[in-house]
């Protein structure tokens, strides 16, 4: 079984962990909620499409904080890992193009896309104002986000499976708060697909059929919702999928 690892060289500057400006032009930019799964997911792509590399790139202000071993961290280090608030993540992109503008040359390239990927889970029931006034501010700097409701894992659950009414009795709505579980984590577990530790991913559990599976199945989720916000079950993660499927 062939598990995704992540790098163990800290990030220098003199040997960052993903490429400056690939030769091609428009990169996808994401500024995601989790420091390990979600950027696992766009190492499993990229495993799957050639390209990916060089078009998708996980934006982090804190690659030392990632890339220190969790039990050498620092109370600071963990300080800054846990800013992933949606409008923490807006923050993270803002703070990202002011300080590697001149690497990446930001304004020449008009044509690259900056996202954030957060979930639901207790943001809408705790931090309501915040998380409207993020997607807002997304809108003003013409950033775009895909949230999921209540959790990114069911949309690598979509990929092995169609979504159960069980499922749907998680998402967050006016009359269901926040639910702490590990059910889609059991649910990947009995489709084949388990999480090593709860959250890493193994890159043989997917596929382009696949992955272009999950995209249909999330898109008949969503089909005919025009919300920013998912109100019920449901992910826009795959409108970054399909993005990435149109460039690479």
């Amino acid at each position: 079984m062939q598990l995704i690892h992540r790098r163990s060289t800290p990030y220098t500057n003199e040997n960052p962990y993903r490429p400056i400006r690939p030769t091609t032009s428009k990169i996808i930019f994401l500024s995601c909620e989790g420091s390990v799964t979600e950027e696992e997911y766009i190492e499993v792509l990229s495993q799957i499409y050639d390209g990916v590399k060089g078009r998708v790139q996980v934006i982090s202000v804190v690659e030392d904080e990632v890339h220190t071993l969790p039990k050498k961290r620092t109370r600071e280090q963990k300080q800054v890992l846990g800013k992933s608030k949606p409008w923490q993540l807006v923050e993270r992109i803002n703070k990202f193009r002011e300080e590697k503008e001149a690497k990446y040359e930001f304004s020449k390239y008009p044509e690259d896309e900056f996202w954030i990927v957060s979930d639901v889970d207790d943001n809408l029931d705790t931090h309501k104002i915040e998380f409207e006034n993020a997607i807002q501010e997304c809108e003003e700097r013409g950033y775009k986000y895909a949230i999921s409701n209540p959790f990114f894992e069911i949309w690598l659950l979509l990929h092995h499976d169609e979504a159960s009414e069980e499922d749907k009795k998680y998402a967050v709505t006016e009359t269901h708060h926040y639910e702490a579980t590990d059910h889609f984590r059991i649910r990947l577990t009995e489709k084949g697909a388990p999480l090593k530790d709860r959250k890493h991913l193994n890159f043989e559990h997917y596929s382009d059929e696949k992955v272009r599976l999950a995209v249909k199945r999330a898109k008949e989720l969503m089909e005919e919702k025009y919300e920013k916000i998912p109100s019920d079950y449901g992910t826009y993660v795959y409108k970054i999928v399909e993005e990435i499927l149109n460039v690479v």
